[in-house]
């Protein structure tokens, strides 16, 4: 009788230890957390040959008001920091930005996913306020080669809107 008695318990010991390490290992896999990107938005003052190269500008998103800044000089900038979550292409985070200078008003528009940051390294990308407008200068994937690159590239994303005539 001992020895039937030894068998069960050891098989019971058996199945605990075994359910111990399978909760254990569920619950590393449920906590771990999903990898996250994180990436800078930077505005660059580039107002050159302006007799004011002042702007002032306010970036904010649904979540977070980064506050007005004011660049006097060109080639001030600012940068704030967006923390985007990896393989999420269908949601990106949205900013909205204010700028304003001596030429007018622009409302940029900016959504990020978790690609841009990758192609966007240590604020390698910016949103230049120039006389013409707000430019972006950044990289894009190039898809005309055989193994599509990342190459430069610089546009203009909006011009100013200029301000009212006051009588």
């Amino acid at each position: 009788m001992d020895f039937n008695n030894n068998n069960v318990i050891k098989a019971l010991a058996r199945w605990c230890l075994l359910l111990q390490v399978i909760m254990i290992s569920s619950n590393t896999v449920a906590l771990k957390e999903p990898d996250y990107v994180n990436m800078n938005i930077t505005i660059r003052n580039a107002m050159t040959g302006v007799i004011r190269p002042e702007i002032v500008y306010r970036c904010q998103s649904k979540r977070k008001n980064y506050g007005w800044h004011r660049s006097t000089k060109p080639g001030i900038q600012f940068s704030f920091p967006i923390i985007l979550i990896k393989g999420e292409t269908k949601i990106p985070a949205i900013h909205i930005c204010n700028i304003r200078s001596a030429l007018g008003t622009a409302t940029l528009v900016i959504q990020n996913t978790y690609l841009d940051a990758e192609m966007c390294p240590k604020s390698s990308c910016a949103y230049e306020a120039t006389p013409k407008g707000i430019v972006f200068r950044g990289f894009e994937w190039d898809f005309e080669t055989v193994f599509p690159r990342l190459k430069p590239v610089e546009y203009l994303e909006l011009q100013w809107t200029p301000w009212p005539n006051r009588t």
